[in-house]
């Protein structure tokens, strides 16, 4: 009787980490026969028991391959995230042995330290059989589920953005269904969602553009010949491509999983770039079959394509997009939430966010607090509008405007009252003089009395004490003598000393891994908190001739 629930139990760290690089972080795993039983049903939960941060699950485990000889392959859509937490624990811990293993040279440079511990690492998960062979189809592509029946949740035009709009949506709602699209050649495109990311396509009839073979083929992966070859496999043996060249030994298990992402996520930048045509989405309880890529995350590749076309923009451009909202007050929509904790952004993209949604700003005070330029700002802030990630109000609701203020106007007290400069500035005390600048502009921008509308006399008060004291701090730490002057008063002097010592160290480590802004921002704060040492103005000076 098929199991709904097993065990696997790596052996050491390092096959764990080879598997997790290999499958796991491309969300597949390949079992040998024997390491897990062959008998589990077509999905079922997986228990993952590794060095350090011991049993962890469960993985929901969705087999995408069964081979005669009891090996198996399966799909895991979705890393739970506890169990991603002690992923990111264990990986964060050993990137601190090796990073303090670097520094102190008791080991090779990092780069050469890759290449050391692939050669020593134990030999790799063993790949898909080349005799496992798939049960034999009779067509080629994925099944094409019947909607003749049901209602389309949503449909429109290629021609206009109705189609991306609605897959923010599916992503939002996290949907499963088919997408058909109907062009005027008498082409139609199926895409197929699963939990609001879309996971493969069918094209009738092909476009051999598209064609696995053939993107590899033009990627040059593989030669005419082995093409070849592999229709011939996929002929008799009824395979499609994909496990015809995993049965000719030239992709691995791993790395068909891989290429099948990136061949979806190419037709889908196809799809959007049509204009020509209808679509229409249905809802379905299940897909046809089990797919071996992951979803694609269409939220953050439309992010990525529509930043990439607002950064080629001239400035003039950019702000006639976004000049009609300048007076209007902005948000993060709440059920944007969990798309943007899932996009890939940057530290500085991830600040602006935070900045957003920590207080109740109008779009043209944005760009005095925003840790990206005005023009990034201009293009991140369009692209939220353009992806409905973000809302958009004339007038702030009052109840909210009340507690707004009154929250800020308290937490700011507190700091006044048990904070030292670094604190009113809201900046860390390892700073240097253009960051209290940054910090300054921007927390006197947040406490312009024009943002502030609706106080009683108390609150007209504090919020001129606040700005008396912060004025304050930033005279005392915008010099850097009295700056360092000050901090010598309310840090302590080892505190100050271990600190400049760390950063030397990450400087040198920045030196090697050929990071130049890194090395230098790490040099200059060390050399901020400890001007006596030599070595600090070396490095910097070192640091520049990368």
């Amino acid at each position: 009787m098929a199991v709904r629930q097993a065990t696997y139990k790596f052996a050491d760290l390092s096959s764990f980490l080879n598997t997790y690089d290999q499958h796991i972080s491309k969300g597949s795993m390949f079992f040998n026969a024997g390491e897990i039983d062959k008998d589990v049903a077509n999905e079922f939960k997986l228990d993952l028991v590794a060095p350090i941060i011991g049993r962890q699950g469960p993985i929901l485990a969705q087999v995408v391959h069964r081979g005669p000889d009891g090996s198996i392959g399966v799909h895991l859509p979705d890393i739970p995230g506890s169990v991603a937490d002690a992923f990111t624990s264990l990986f964060g811990f050993i990137g601190e042995v090796k990073d303090c293993l670097i520094a102190s040279k008791q080991v090779v440079m990092r780069t050469d330290y890759n290449v050391v511990v692939k050669k020593l690492a134990v030999a790799e998960t063993s790949q898909a059989s080349p005799n496992a062979k798939p049960t034999k189809r009779t067509e080629r592509g994925f099944p094409i589920p019947d909607t003749s029946r049901l209602k389309a949740l949503v449909d429109g035009k290629m021609s206009d953005r109705s189609l991306r709009d609605a897959m923010v949506g599916l992503a939002v709602e996290s949907t499963t269904g088919l997408l058909t699209i109907k062009c005027p050649n008498g082409t139609t495109r199926y895409g197929y969602w699963l939990r609001g990311g879309v996971v493969g396509w069918r094209t009738e009839p092909m476009n051999e553009d598209e064609v696995l073979g053939v993107l590899l083929f033009k990627a040059g992966q593989i030669t005419a010949d082995q093409i070849k070859a592999s229709l011939e496999i996929m002929t008799e043996e009824g395979l499609r491509q994909g496990e015809a060249l995993v049965q000719m030994g030239l992709l691995d298990f791993s790395t068909l999983i891989r290429v099948l992402g990136k061949q979806t996520e190419f037709i889908l930048k196809n799809v959007l770039e049509s204009k020509k045509g209808t679509w229409q989405f249905h809802v379905l309880p299940r897909l046809p079959e089990q797919f071996m890529s992951s979803q694609v995350n269409v939220p953050s590749l439309l992010f990525r394509a529509l930043f990439a076309h607002a950064r080629t923009m001239s400035p003039v451009e950019i702000s006639k997009r976004i000049e009609p909202n300048l007076d209007r007050y902005l948000a993060i929509a709440v059920e944007a939430n969990p798309i943007l904790s899932e996009m890939s952004l940057t530290t500085k993209e991830k600040g602006l966010i935070t900045v957003i949604q920590s207080n109740s700003w109008r779009l043209r005070e944005i760009f005095s607090v925003s840790p990206l330029s005005k023009s990034l700002t201009s293009a991140f802030i369009w692209c939220l509008d353009e992806l409905a990630l973000l809302t958009m109000a004339d007038k702030e609701d009052m109840s909210r405007t009340k507690a707004r203020i009154a929250d800020r106007l308290n937490r700011k007290k507190k700091q006044l009252q048990s904070g030292n400069y670094f604190d009113i500035l809201e900046i860390h005390w390892v700073c240097l003089g253009s960051e209290v600048q940054s910090a300054y502009t921007r927390i006197k921008a947040e406490f312009a009395r024009e943002r502030f509308e609706i106080m009683d006399e108390a609150q007209e008060e504090l919020l001129e004490r606040i700005v008396i004291r912060i004025d304050e701090a930033f005279a005392e730490l915008e010099a850097d003598s009295s700056r360092r002057k000050y901090r010598a008063t309310v840090i302590e002097k080892d505190a100050i000393i271990n600190s400049a010592e760390m950063l030397g160290r990450q400087g040198e480590m920045g030196i090697m891994r050929r990071d130049r802004p890194a090395a230098c921002a790490a040099f200059a704060k060390a050399a901020e908190l400890d001007p006596r040492q030599s070595k600090f103005l070396d490095g910097m000076r070192r640091a520049t001739t990368i």
